[in-house]
């Protein structure tokens, strides 16, 4: 680790190990060159890691924006088998431009609907109250990071057809991914840690008076 990853390992360290050990093995596996035929392996390593170090640094530094929507979007979609074999006969792909569903069927997929815009908004807006002052989801920062964890999320996992060496992504492009987390995370510990500073030595001023008015 260079200096400002060594700074970022002890900040997650502090809240939450797992991140940070998680972190850690990110950075080791990148330091490394790929066995022969183990590129892609490496690769969704990595990925994985820290995919799993952007979404979990979230709720570990306390920013989480508002409440997990319950059930996910993903859980819903789980549950539609269940509900097609209660309507057997439901066709939505009939010709026509407006096709009848029954109610409980159209308020199955209203509220999939509304859960997937509430996720996709609130994970945004995660991002933006990590990273802003204002929890501004349409700032740059917050473009950067989530084109990064994106970018994770793809490569974490194997597609359903193997990519050639050359398709997949170059050393130069994992560490710039990468390097983007740490240039915006380091923002987020150094403005915390000078905070947290300035309240010690204001907390450690009100303290002194204290003493000294009880002498």
């Amino acid at each position: 680790m260079d200096e400002r990853q060594q700074r970022i390992y002890t900040a997650l360290a502090e809240r939450r190990s797992d991140i940070a050990r998680m972190y850690r093995a990110a950075l080791l596996l990148l330091s490394r060159p790929a066995e022969v035929g183990d590129e892609r392996t490496r690769i969704s390593h990595i990925c994985h890691s820290m995919r799993e170090v952007m979404n979990r640094v979230l709720g570990a530094m306390g920013t989480t924006a508002s409440p997990r929507i319950k059930p996910s979007s993903g859980k819903q979609v789980q549950e539609l088998p269940d509900l097609l074999a209660r309507f057997p006969g439901l066709a939505l792909d009939a010709d026509g431009e407006s096709i009848p569903v029954p109610r409980a069927v159209a308020e199955v997929f209203d509220k999939l609907l509304k859960t997937a815009v509430q996720e996709k908004r609130r994970s945004r807006d995660d991002v933006a109250s990590l990273l802003t002052d204002d929890g501004n989801s349409e700032h740059l920062v917050v473009k950067r990071w989530v084109e990064s964890r994106d970018f994770f999320v793809r490569w974490a996992h194997l597609q359903d057809d193997e990519p050639e060496l050359s398709k997949l992504p170059s050393e130069n492009l994992m560490r710039t991914h990468v390097a983007v987390f740490d240039e915006l995370f380091d923002a987020v510990i150094t403005a915390f840690f000078a905070l947290r500073h300035s309240i010690d030595d204001l907390l450690a001023e009100i303290n002194s008076l204290e003493e000294v008015g009880n002498e």
